[in-house]
């Protein structure tokens, strides 16, 4: 754990580095928050990863009890990863921790006074999870961050309005990716770029959708050019996780960024790439072909670029050998 997490574990606190308060920028995802880097989040996630790991017996006491105390003291900050947390939880069948997290969620909501905070949670708790034995905790958590959010208009306490046309920085940090994904139907040039890097920098599978709907549908080339530098930006900051979602994305954009960044993150994903080795777009072919060659090490086990049907089932049929060697190791 480092000393910026521990700083961050304060109730409240944002992480100590080297800049104070007032110098850390605000985060995209509402006023309230501020921005963490990636090894930051990175070590939210590890940490509520440990907590969940601990409710369902899998820690030693010593490290269980200090996983406790460290879980007690997240504050405003660790939102997001809470909430992240909340939903790997309330995936586990007969999980606990999805409780305790929900818990922890509702007390630091219950005393938010942004609405845009208390927005991103109601869109986010329950993302993609599913059926659930935890659907009526999370059903509950959202309708308790409508109420509160309801609470604060009453006392015309109420968002920042974004400008018309969100020109400015301020403004599309203060935009859902739903908003930002609407002005980038409508920008061009310079203005598109800096939605879409806006967007580049937000977590989760709809970014990532958005980023590569902008690809796909790009009037020139030099846009089609920086959707597609951002949206493989956005997959090196998303989980693992969110790159497996990634292969099966309606974008072939989005599914041969995903293989990229497999390549690039040297994760463990070969037998999703050799899948891939068989799609209907020759663009994420060849991506997930060059991703298996640089998980080996720069060995090539094919296709050539110019194979037919038969010679890429051969290629395929050496990959699987290949990996189902790497897995028994």
């Amino acid at each position: 754990m480092t000393a910026t997490l521990l700083a961050l574990l304060l109730a409240g606190a944002p992480p100590s580095d080297s800049k104070s308060d007032t110098e850390r920028k605000q985060s995209a995802i509402a006023p309230s928050l501020h921005e963490l880097t990636d090894e930051e989040e990175d070590a939210l996630d590890q940490l509520i990863n440990r907590f969940i790991d601990v409710d369902i017996g899998k820690k030693r006491d010593d490290e269980a009890k200090k996983t406790k105390k460290e879980f007690e003291k997240l504050g405003t900050d660790a939102i997001p990863a809470l909430i992240r947390g909340l939903n790997r939880a309330a995936k586990i069948e007969g999980s606990c921790p999805a409780v305790l997290i929900a818990e922890k969620l509702s007390k630091l909501l219950a005393g938010s006074e942004d609405p845009e905070l208390l927005e991103f949670a109601h869109e986010n708790i329950g993302l993609e999870v599913g059926n659930s034995r935890h659907a009526g905790v999370l059903q509950k958590l959202r309708v308790s961050c409508t109420l509160r959010k309801g609470e604060l208009a009453r006392r015309g306490v109420a968002a920042g309005t974004p400008a018309k046309e969100p020109s400015g920085e301020k403004s599309l940090r203060s935009l859902s990716v739903g908003e930002l994904a609407e002005a980038a139907g409508k920008e061009r040039g310079p203005q598109l770029k800096k939605v879409l890097t806006e967007l580049s920098q937000r977590k989760g599978s709809e970014a990532v959708s958005v980023l590569g709907t902008a690809v796909a549908s790009a009037y020139d080339s030099d846009d089609r050019k920086t959707a597609r530098e951002l949206l493989d930006r956005s997959l090196s900051r998303q989980s693992a996780e969110i790159v497996k979602e990634s292969f099966r994305n309606d974008r072939a954009e989005v599914r041969a960024a995903a293989a990229r960044s497999v390549g690039e993150k040297g994760l463990k994903f070969g037998k999703e790439l050799i899948d891939l080795l068989a799609d209907d777009d020759v663009g994420v072919r060849q991506a997930a072909h060059q991703a298996l060659v640089k998980l080996n090490g720069g060995k090539d086990l094919g296709p050539d670029a110019k194979a037919d049907a038969a010679e890429r089932k051969e290629a395929i049929a050496r990959w699987r050998e290949w990996w189902n060697a790497q897995e028994s190791r």
